[in-house]
């Protein structure tokens, strides 16, 4: 083959191929921050059960402002753990648009590699065939100086 094959949409191919790793880097920190959230609210369950049973293993020796501490506690937790919850909820929902939007640009760069990898194809093709139509006139070439010198027609 002669000639290299050059895609002419090689450019937007590669700006595609950027757009969707911005689209991976975005949807790797989303996922990173709704872990970060996720075991947050962890934490806060833990503490809040942790508090519940103090508070039951220790609810006889505790006084009036021992108990109001515990319960100031518990509900502040339980504040805390509903904002969580809502933050984490807030997460999912981002991470799933990320995913969405990194879909999407997976989808239009696939689209541009595919006709990238038909162009090529054709041009394999056509390259094929015009070596094919040149070895055939050399041959016809050759045929007839050997039938013009053999004496065959």
């Amino acid at each position: 083959m002669s000639k290299r094959f050059k895609f002419s949409l090689q450019a937007v191919l590669e700006q595609r191929k950027r757009v969707e790793e911005q689209h991976q880097g975005v949807v790797a920190e989303r996922q990173r921050a709704l872990g970060e959230s996720e075991r947050e609210l962890e934490h806060l369950n833990g503490s809040f059960a942790r508090s519940s049973q103090n508070l039951r293993s220790d609810h006889r020796t505790l006084d009036g402002e021992g108990l109001r501490l515990h319960y100031a506690h518990l509900q502040f937790l339980n504040r805390a753990i509903t904002a969580q919850i809502h933050v984490v909820a807030e997460r999912r929902v981002a991470l799933d648009r990320a995913r969405l939007e990194l879909l999407a640009a997976s989808k239009e760069r696939k689209v541009v590699e595919k006709l990238k990898e038909r162009r090529h194809e054709t041009f394999v093709q056509e390259e094929t065939r015009i070596e094919q139509n040149e070895l055939d006139d050399g041959n016809a070439r050759r045929f007839g100086r050997t039938a013009k010198v053999g004496g065959v027609s």
